[in-house]
């Protein structure tokens, strides 16, 4: 009994010393589950933060004059984001030239973030240590709008160093002589002889239009109608064609002697137009004779009948059409007296010249 009852009573201090122990234990666990949860909520915001990366920089801190360089500006931000880089002119800051436009290239840098690089080509002649200063880059997702700066680059140009093999230094040597070529001088003589060429010319023109002749070639003396007419009429006399059975032909070329005078003669289209129509035009003109057009007529009409009607004339009508053929155009003709039958004394001048003309009247009945 005794045992029982001690182990009841180290039974009820044990129980009362792990329950102790399980509180305190508790106790603990939720003390460093807050501390772990206080420390844990910044990482986890801050990882949850956007990344956003700026920096520019040249692809070397020191050149010689004249030498060119890459500057480079980066961006590197979230998904979304877009950035506006800087736009230059022909100069980045003073002594510092600008040499292209720029070209922007566009990375991926994993599923959240891009990276924006811009690349620009500068120079500079001016030996010296320049400062570029930082460059402002706005960025904006749409909702939020920020700026950003990078930081400022320092940039040192260096004056090419003397040649230390180059003893003395000379003066510049006068361009060397050479010969004029006949190659040099021949646009020279060309345009010489082509402007004496067009003088002479110009001097030529003027005589010859002073004179009244002719630029080139002597123009040939066209032969007075009547010459050329009675010509005709006379090589049908001699061949005898009024005295053939060819009687149209004959009456064809007949008439179109006549025709042809009358046209060098009175500058009436007889070749082009009918007979009504030249007797018209000798009408309406009034200048022969009403019994000399009459007879114009009828000799015409003679002619049409046989070309086109088949009439078949006697000869001594085809006699006497070719004798009105010689009549018509010795009445008609414009004689011009020969330079050489006049006398030197006699010789006219000025508007005496028109005196040399004697203009044959037609024959009137009566007479």
């Amino acid at each position: 009994m005794q045992f029982r009852t001690a182990m009841k009573i180290f039974n009820l201090k044990y129980t009362d010393k792990l329950g102790q122990l399980g509180w305190m234990h508790r106790g603990l666990r939720n003390v460093l589950m807050g501390i772990l949860g206080f420390l844990i909520i910044p990482f986890a915001s801050f990882a949850q933060k956007p990344i956003h990366s700026f920096q520019a920089q040249v692809s070397a801190d020191s050149i010689l004059v004249g030498d060119q360089v890459e500057l480079t500006i980066k961006a590197q931000m979230p998904n979304g984001y877009s950035v506006q880089f800087p736009i230059f002119a022909d100069t980045l800051v003073t002594g510092i030239e600008v040499l292209d436009n720029g070209i922007i290239d566009t990375v991926r840098v994993d599923k959240e973030n891009l990276e924006y690089t811009y690349r620009l080509r500068i120079t500079s002649f001016d030996e010296g240590y320049y400062r570029i200063p930082p460059f402002q880059l706005p960025f904006s997702n749409g909702v939020m709008s920020d700026t950003a700066k990078t930081s400022p680059i320092w940039f040192l140009v260096n004056a090419i160093p003397a040649d230390t093999t180059v003893v003395d230094i000379y003066d510049i040597k006068l361009p060397i002589s050479e010969p004029i070529t006949f190659r040099e001088l021949a646009p020279w003589i060309g345009g010489g002889l082509l402007l004496i060429a067009i003088i002479a010319f110009i001097i030529y023109y003027i005589s010859r239009r002073k004179n009244n002749k002719p630029l080139f070639f002597p123009i040939k003396p066209v032969e007075p109608a009547h010459i050329v007419a009675l010509r005709n009429l006379n090589l049908i006399k001699d061949q005898k064609q009024w005295n053939t059975d060819k009687h149209k032909h004959y009456h064809t070329t007949l008439t179109n002697i006549i025709r042809q005078y009358i046209e060098s003669r009175f500058d009436i289209y007889a070749m082009e137009q009918t007979t009504d129509e030249i007797i018209r035009s000798f009408r309406n003109e009034n200048i022969i004779s009403k019994e000399l057009l009459n007879e114009l007529s009828d000799n015409l009409s003679l002619s049409d009948l046989v070309k086109f009607a088949r009439y078949t004339p006697m000869v001594s009508e085809n006699e006497a059409g070719l004798n009105f053929g010689y009549k018509f155009v010795n009445q008609t003709k414009i004689e011009e007296l020969v330079e050489g039958e006049v006398d030197s004394e006699d010789k006219p001048n000025g508007n005496e010249e028109e005196k040399n003309k004697k203009f044959v009247e037609p024959e009137k009945s009566g007479e």
